[in-house]
């Protein structure tokens, strides 16, 4: 964005204020372009707002209200002769940037003419909201800027003014330079360029504003006088009169003041001088005296006095053709004639005025006096006719002009026209000066009634590429000239689009992740670990990786142990137990109907003596266990991302045929929680929908991990794994997700060797009974379970939802678990007491709103060798 900072010097004179502002707002969007608002008169040159180097670029001004406002402009065109007009000028009333639309766009290109070198100027009037000059892209041409023919920079150049002029009350200084204007735009108008100012808010005279005072004083119109070097201008007025009708004497000042007297007695002179204001370009342009005297001090001196004299000369100017002769006998004021004369001789007489016809001559003389002599009498000039032989010539005189004729269009750009006649020369006269016939524009609008559909400008040049490497995109516009008096609108898109490719982006190089650390240099001691690190790239030019490709770091600094701190080798059938210090644990490959590795730890007795701990198959887990724990991780990995699928039930029927035959390794029951826990979680999705024989096989799964057969495995595997806490919570879950993702889920009672479960729905406290376990009558139940003593209940009041009306989500699912032996075979957390008897367990989904009524649950005492013979309740709960 550019501004403008250049002002018209000849506006200065006169008390202007006016506000100047730039704002960057592109109607266009034009690579450049300048807005003006807000000014009133201004001045660009073509290369501050059209730069020889760049393309495209437009200057518009805004006015501020058409319907108060006319804007002019005077453009002095280059001195070269351009190979294409590649700056338009249109003026429009709006511009709609959602569809690239001009409304109410015009052409004044046939009006300025910029490249047509017959006309050095050019003047346009605007009316409509903006008037913009723009740079296009002449069709068919690839290279740009425009060249011009001529080498010289300065013969490319075009200048602008502009001047914007209020329609009523007009400010005099502006109507000044309007009236210039519209002079000089009539005296070069012809057919081929009629000029472009139409009308003005301003009464003009000669190329001269006429103020309102003149025309208070009684200044009239009068057709004789409009004439300017051989010009007739509009808007003229006569010369001014005083009230006798006698013209004023043009261009003299003020007479001064009266000056001393030259004489203190006698009689004296007293002289007043005025001066003469020529007109522009005509030199001297007044009549009469410059200078005029009056006697003074006309009293007699005495005998003894002195006598100051001065020898005087009235000056005079004479510009026209005297018609009274005896008006021109002397000017000024005679000298006092007082004594006898002695004044000097004549001057001769001068040359004739003229050279042809009547004229004047004129002779001077001065007066000498002292203090022996007279004072002079007498005229010191004397004028007297001539005449010449020769007859003078008559020059060519205008008639005055004809009316403005009609325009020669009825709508859309037309023009009008006036002639005036020239009375030819005599005697050998210069013939009239100045144009015969003088042409301006009329009508510049639009037909109304004839509808004009829009057109599209020709595209703009490619933008250059968003992407300064790899792929980017190219942009091109191209702007409509919007339609008028209900045209169609342009059809067609204002934006194309591209890709583009400069070249390949530099891509830095990358580290890549750290590689795993190497072995330890020494076990003990103090040793070093090295890691490395690859870098990636670079590519195209980019930058090398910064920072080192190696790392190391202290490992094993404890202190080496001493020989009795050490497990001696040890060999148990296959598997050798190699040399280890105590407090680390030594690892071997599990059988080959396994995975994983057995660890065996050394450590020291209260002594300080190494020995072996027995060896630990945590980690190992069979072959069919680890096949099922593969398979299950699938099928749940299918369910995270929203899949449907099958053979779940299939899985579990294969570990309840597996878990029958036992465990092998403490790993296999590890294995075992890993698989129940994600089948619980398949559960939960849309995945797979639970049915009676996956509860039926779920429940007798964990029958099987809790035999008597696995009690040594479960000792070693709760050194890292599960507690009684863990199991209970594992199939808590279960009965959540099978009461309310099982389709028609019905009560289910599920019996096995070592646990009942029980899962049943029930209605809020309002439709339900109290639930009582176990149930009376139920067909298989095992002998550990049947005791007519044991009873737990469930209150219905625990049932409570909080709600008024009843739906799906008030139902909630009540699980009765009764373990068997899992007392004997898995610790619990907060209680360190063995129990050798039954465990129970309720579980309520979803957790009731309060407890006001206590579980009630009656055992029957077990009678195997318990010492305290008491129930013994705890809480696995976290809080």
């Amino acid at each position: 964005m550019r501004s403008i900072g250049s002002a018209l010097n000849l506006l200065l004179v006169s008390p202007l204020y006016f506000v100047w502002t730039v704002v960057a707002l592109d109607l266009a969007q034009t690579p450049c372009t300048t807005l003006v608002q807000g000014k009133f008169f201004g001045y660009f040159s073509s290369f501050a707002v059209f730069p020889l180097n760049s393309s495209l670029c437009s200057w518009i001004i805004q006015n501020p209200d058409p319907r108060r406002y006319t804007l002019y402009m005077k453009i002095l065109k280059p001195s070269g002769v351009c190979d294409h007009q590649h700056i338009r000028t249109y003026q429009f009333d709006s511009f709609l940037e959602s569809t690239r639309t001009y409304l109410g766009m015009e052409s004044f290109d046939d009006v300025l003419k910029l490249c047509d070198g017959s006309t050095r100027f050019a003047f346009l009037q605007s009316n409509k909201q903006f008037l913009q000059m723009k740079q296009t892209a002449p069709p068919g041409v690839d290279t740009w800027p425009m060249r011009w023919k001529p080498t010289k920079a300065q013969e490319r150049d075009f200048s602008v003014e502009y001047l914007v002029v209020g329609n009523r009350n007009p400010s005099k200084a502006a109507c000044q330079m309007l009236c210039k204007w519209l002079d000089a735009c009539l005296a070069i108008s012809s057919s081929s360029h009629p000029c472009g100012i139409m009308q003005t808010p301003c009464s003009c005279s000669g190329g001269e504003v006429l103020d309102q005072a003149s025309e208070i004083l009684g200044f009239t119109r009068k057709k004789e006088d409009c004439y300017k070097d051989g010009i007739y201008l509009e808007n003229c007025v006569s010369s001014p009169k005083d009230s006798n009708g006698a013209e004023f004497p043009g261009g003299w000042n003020s007479w001064s003041a009266w000056g001393d007297c030259t004489k203190d007695c006698g009689g004296g002179l007293q002289t007043r001088m005025r001066s003469c204001k020529p007109l522009p370009n005509e030199g001297l342009a007044c009549e009469g005296v410059l200078e005029e005297g009056r006697l003074c001090n006309r009293k007699a001196c005495n005998t003894n006095g002195r006598y100051n004299s001065r020898s005087q000369s009235l000056r005079s100017t004479d510009n026209r053709k005297r018609e009274d002769p005896d008006e021109l006998q002397h000017y000024g004021y005679p000298a006092p004639q007082i004594g006898d004369p002695a004044a000097e001789e004549w001057s001769p007489w001068s040359v004739c005025s003229t050279t042809c016809g009547e004229g004047w001559q004129t002779r001077t003389r001065f007066c000498v006096s002292s203090s022996y002599s007279t004072q002079c009498s007498g005229p010191l000039r004397e004028q007297r006719q001539c005449n010449n032989s020769a007859v003078c010539p008559v020059h060519g005189t205008w008639d005055e002009w004809s009316p403005w004729s009609l325009c020669s269009s009825t709508c859309g750009r037309g023009y009008r026209d006036r002639t005036r006649t020239c009375k030819p020369p005599q005697f050998g006269g210069n013939p009239c000066e100045g144009p015969e016939k003088q042409t301006k524009f009329c009508n510049i609008a639009l037909c109304p009634g004839h509808s004009v559909d829009g057109n599209w400008n020709e595209w703009s040049s490619w933008s250059s590429c968003s992407a300064s490497c790899s792929n980017g995109t190219q942009q091109r516009t191209r702007e409509c000239n919007g339609p008028s008096y209900g045209g169609a609108e342009c059809q067609g898109h204002w934006v194309e689009t591209r890709d583009c490719f400069l070249r390949q982006c530099p891509v830095d190089g990358k580290w890549q992740a750290w590689g795993v650390w190497g072995s330890c240099t020494a076990t003990c001691g103090g040793g070093t670990q090295r890691r490395d690190r690859v870098c990636y790239g670079p590519f195209f030019g980019g930058e090398t990786c910064q920072g080192p490709k190696e790392e190391y770091k202290q490992c094993n600094d404890r202190k080496c142990p001493e020989p009795h701190e050490i497990c001696d080798e040890e060999s148990l059938g296959p598997v050798v137990w190699k040399e280890t210090p105590a407090g680390d644990a030594a690892a071997v490959r599990c059988p080959r109907n396994a995975t994983g590795l057995i660890l065996r730890r050394c450590i020291l007795d209260e002594e300080g003596i190494a020995y072996w701990e027995p060896p630990t198959y945590i980690k190992c887990v069979s072959i069919d266990y680890r096949n099922i724990q593969m398979m299950t991780r699938e099928h749940l990995s299918k369910a995270q991302r929203g899949l449907m699928g099958d053979g779940l039930s299939d899985v579990l029927q294969n570990l309840v045929e597996i878990s029958q035959d036992g465990t092998s390794y403490s790993g296999d029951l590890l294995s075992t929680m890993d698989v129940l826990r994600n089948i619980t979680e398949i559960f939960r999705r849309a995945y797979h929908s639970p049915t009676s024989g996956d509860v039926q096989n779920f429940v007798q799964i964990i029958s099987n991990i809790l035999s008597e057969e696995n009690r040594e495995k479960w000792e070693e595997a709760q050194l890292i794994g599960p507690n009684a806490k863990e199991l209970f919570r594992l199939v808590e879950d279960f009965i959540d997700v099978i009461g309310f993702r099982m389709k028609d889920f019905r009560d289910s009672y599920q019996v096995t060797d070592n646990l009942v479960l029980p899962i049943c729905q029930n209605l809020p406290a309002n439709a339900a009974t109290d639930i009582t376990f176990p149930m009376k009558g139920w067909r298989g139940m095992v002998d550990w379970a049947k005791n007519s003593e044991d009873k737990v209940t469930v209150s219905k009041s625990i049932l409570s939802s909080g709600l008024s009306v009843l739906d799906d989500s008030s139902v909630f699912v009540v699980g009765t678990v009764l373990y068997r032996n899992v007392g004997n075979i898995l610790s619990l957390q907060r209680n360190s007491t063995v129990l050798n008897s039954k465990v129970i367990s309720v579980t309520v989904k979803p957790f009731p709103r309060s407890l006001l009524t206590p579980l009630e649950i009656e055992f029957s005492h077990l009678y195997n060798g318990t010492t305290n013979q008491t129930c013994i309740l705890w809480d696995e709960n976290d809080g």
